[in-house]
């Protein structure tokens, strides 16, 4: 058994460049992999479908900007193999890299919003192709809920907070859920996504 290093609460991104590392839908995919359990190149590709060696450079990458480590190493055909895992619980970025008064700032807010959209996609695509795969080989199909709901609604700002208090406990009880045992019948993995943001609109006399 690994024995695993002790996470960081928080990996806070503080410069452009590490940044730029973090806002691609690939490498993105790869650190919500590794956060769940630590894994070598090899396991996550085939979880993504892809070939191993398309996921080299993005893995240096992580390591190199400390978005992941190495936890433990072991031989295999006389090659080294190492298992990741990430180095934080949770990224965050500084605030003034998402200043939005900036041109700069703006970008950087399209490229956050945009990698972790595009990373979504990619991830419940692979999800049915890899579904749809496995009924073909002749797995008995189970009805699964999958729900994509785009809402808005007008309510004071207390009666937001509120919501967002109870969305957090919801979102902490999914991520509590304790994983399920290898082996145990009727496992899948479930995943979530989450865009809960206040929205505004242009008055009509200043946008003129």
């Amino acid at each position: 058994m690994i024995k695993l290093p002790e996470l960081n609460p928080h990996y806070l991104i503080q410069d452009l460049d590490t940044l730029k590392v973090l806002t691609d839908p690939l490498r993105m995919q790869i650190l919500e992999l590794l956060n769940a359990e630590p894994q070598t190149v090899g396991q996550v590709a085939k979880k993504l479908g892809l070939a191993k060696s398309r996921l080299y450079y993005h893995f240096n990458l992580l390591e190199k900007h400390a978005f992941i480590q190495v936890v433990e190493t072991h031989m295999v055909n006389n090659m080294l193999e190492k298992v990741y895992w990430v180095t934080a619980k949770d990224i965050d970025i500084d605030p003034e890299l998402l200043n939005f008064a900036s041109q700069e700032g703006q970008r950087n807010v399209f490229n956050v919003i945009g990698s972790a959209l595009d990373a979504t996609r990619e991830d419940i695509m692979r999800s049915l192709q890899a579904r749809q795969i496995s009924l073909d080989r002749g797995a008995e199909p189970h009805p699964r809920d999958m729900v994509i709901l785009n809402a808005k609604k007008r309510m004071t700002q207390a009666t937001y907070q509120e919501f967002v208090e109870a969305f957090k406990i919801l979102l902490k009880k999914f991520s509590e859920v304790p994983d399920a045992e290898p082996g145990q019948a009727d496992v899948n993995v479930f995943s979530i996504a989450c865009y809960l943001y206040p929205g505004y609109d242009f008055d009509e006399e200043e946008a003129k």
